[in-house]
């Protein structure tokens, strides 16, 4: 053990150390916690509680000046009303949509008063996702008010669905939806109050207070996010008005502009365009082998306007290494990593927009589980969505891969790239089956 003075330079030298350590030994709520039987006038820890309030919400309006990332003030938030409720953690789930479908996903998970940031972050591959109408969290996000849960045996609308994934035994909570005007854009959960049955009525109002802070965290990184969603939208609108008066004799440059602009706007590892066959009736000499019983007639999938499901050319764009790559493939084999998994089939046949998180645990389509090509490209979530003429009938699928900062592609993913794939057939509608010229 050192002695005093060895002791005293190295807190002048480190005072975050020293800051860090009082904060955790002698802050108001641990005195109070163990002298609880001798205290008779918690007047004066009062006071100072105030005063330790008043230094933490100073923080944390340093923090929202500081920090642009969201789920950085957020986690200190959740850690400072944790450590103040007496809580045994807290979560944040956020809740967002894919295929017009609401769901609530795990963002910020077991935080405590010590947990670190990065272990508290949910990597998007190890999200636990489940429906908005489950459970007290679906029912927050739903009611859109905040619950206090003393006993959550008694509750029918708790769902151990988490519980039993992570092996945690919640026995009390409050939730807090988080809200920007009527949207509710995610809910922060406290677990299990300790040295309590329950919590408590002051509980709940410690806990509004200061998720006040947190929805306001939320509501100013939604708004900025939405802005940026907006104005990509603008500069597609902008972009696509302009180039329908641009070139329009050069038909291959003006379509493959329209497909390589959308990596501005849609920020994918891959995207792969698929061009149909727009043929509806068939030539003599093509039917003739199978009225002959040369070739047996086809069966396979068709579009909705009746159309054999052929494509005749995919453009691959590779943007995930330092070299961005585009490969035009006429006559694209059946077993192309694009079209192996069946999925722009599929969309060709049913006309939908198809939005996929973790593509690996899927048992419907038939992606490709390890690396696609010799550069190592693993598939995680995928975006597929038509392409259609003046005429509504679909010449091309469009398939993104990979949001590149690894969260699963949003409706707001599908609205830009959906706004982009229709409005660059304004000024032609041939602009597409005319390139596979």
């Amino acid at each position: 053990m050192g002695d005093k003075d060895s002791v005293e330079k190295y807190l002048e030298n480190n005072p975050q150390f020293a800051k860090e350590y009082f904060d955790k030994k002698l802050s108001p709520e641990v005195i109070a916690t163990t002298f609880a039987e001798n205290l008779k006038d918690q007047s004066s820890f009062k006071d100072v509680s105030q005063i330790q309030e008043a230094n933490i919400i100073y923080d944390l309006v340093k923090e929202m000046q500081s920090q642009i990332v969201m789920e950085k003030v957020l986690h200190k938030v959740l850690q400072r009303v944790c450590l103040i409720l007496n809580a045994d953690r807290c979560s944040y789930f956020g809740l967002r949509a894919r295929n017009g479908i609401p769901e609530l996903t795990t963002t910020l998970f077991n935080v405590t008063p010590t947990s670190k940031y990065e272990e508290n972050l949910v990597n998007p591959a190890n999200e636990i996702v489940f429906p908005i109408d489950m459970g007290v969290v679906g029912y927050t996000a739903h009611s859109k008010k905040m619950h206090n849960i003393p006993d959550v045996t008694k509750n029918n609308r708790f769902s151990d669905f988490v519980d039993k994934q992570t092996g945690y035994k919640t026995k009390n909570m409050l939730s807090f939806p988080m809200m920007a005007d009527k949207e509710c854009l995610g809910v922060a959960m406290a677990l299990n109050k300790i040295g309590a049955e329950e919590f408590s009525k002051a509980d709940e109002e410690l806990w509004n207070k200061y998720l006040v802070f947190a929805q306001v965290i939320a509501t100013q990184h939604h708004t900025a996010y939405m802005f940026n969603v907006e104005s990509r939208k603008g500069q597609v609108l902008l972009w696509s008005a302009s180039k329908v008066f641009e070139e329009l004799t050069d038909i291959e440059r003006q379509f493959h502009k329209a497909l390589y602009t959308v990596r501005i706007y849609l920020n994918c590892e891959r995207y792969s365009v698929g061009l149909l066959d727009m043929t509806k009736e068939k030539e003599f000499y093509d039917e003739w082998p199978v009225k002959l019983g040369d070739v047996p007639p086809y069966s396979g999938p068709k579009t909705p306007d009746g159309r054999e499901v052929i494509f005749y050319k995919i453009i691959d764009y590779l943007l995930e290494g330092p070299k961005e790559e585009i490969k035009v493939i006429p006559g694209p084999p059946i077993d192309h990593w694009a079209l192996v998994s069946g999925l722009p089939t599929y969309v060709s046949e049913n006309g939908y927009i198809c939005n996929m998180m973790n593509v690996a645990a899927d048992e419907y389509f038939t992606f490709q589980k390890e690396a696609v090509d010799e550069s190592g490209f693993i598939i995680k979530n995928v975006l597929s969505l038509p392409i259609v003429n003046k005429k509504e009938e679909i010449v091309g699928i469009a398939t993104f891969f990979n949001r590149k900062d690894g969260k699963p592609f949003d409706e707001h993913d599908e609205q830009i790239t959906e706004k982009n794939n229709k409005i660059k057939y304004n000024g032609s509608a041939l602009l597409l089956h005319r390139l596979a010229g």
